[in-house]
Order: structure tokens, then sequence, then C-alpha cells
């Protein structure tokens, strides 16, 4: 007996009310055509961040459509830890965000 299917839906954010949760320009993770459209992207996290899990899985399926994607992580901070500009931390996570624009936007 094969184990029960995940939800295909949740309730939805206030500006997701009238969307489907499937389409891909809702939810592109769950379209390998239109994430291999993506440009280069930046994925950037924390170890105790909530949406550690949901990143980690985006970057993955970023990878195995074939884009250009970096994944960084942050030991045992939190959710947008780089909004605070008196986390120490936030100066690299910065630090990591110009290189990739550079790099990518030919500055380099």
């Amino acid at each position: 007996m094969a184990p029960p299917s995940p939800p295909t839906s949740r309730v939805p954010l206030s500006y997701f009310s009238d969307a489907d949760p499937n389409d891909p320009m809702v939810a592109p993770v769950k379209s390998p055509q239109v994430l291999s459209k993506f440009p280069p992207t930046l994925v950037i996290t924390a170890t105790r961040g909530f949406e550690l899990s949901a990143a980690l899985y985006t970057h993955e399926q970023l990878v195995k459509a074939g884009v250009d994607t970096e994944l960084h992580v942050w030991e045992g901070l939190f959710h947008g830890f780089f909004y605070n500009v008196d986390v120490p931390e936030s100066k690299d996570a910065f630090n990591v965000m110009v290189k990739f624009f550079d790099r990518h936007l030919g500055h380099e």
C-alpha cells in the first residue's frame, strides 16, 4: 500500500486567494519547464529560518533544471537575518549578494 499523498493545496495567502496553488506562475518550483527559464539565482537562508527546507528544495530543483544557482546557508541565524544590519553576518550576506550580481551583470 502506497503512503498517502501530500496535500496539493493549502489555505492560500491573501495575495493568492484567487489563484490555483498548482499553477506554475504561482509555484514555479512545480514546473521544471518554468524553472529552466530562470536567470542565475541566488538562494540565501539560515538554519533557523522557517524557509530553510523550501530554500534547499528550490535550489535542488533549480540545479536539476540546469539553472546557474548558488545556495548560501548561515548557521544558527533566523529568517531574513540580513535585514538587520546589526547582525554581524549581514555584512557577509551582503558581500555574497554583491559578488553574485557583479558576476552575473558583467561587472567583474
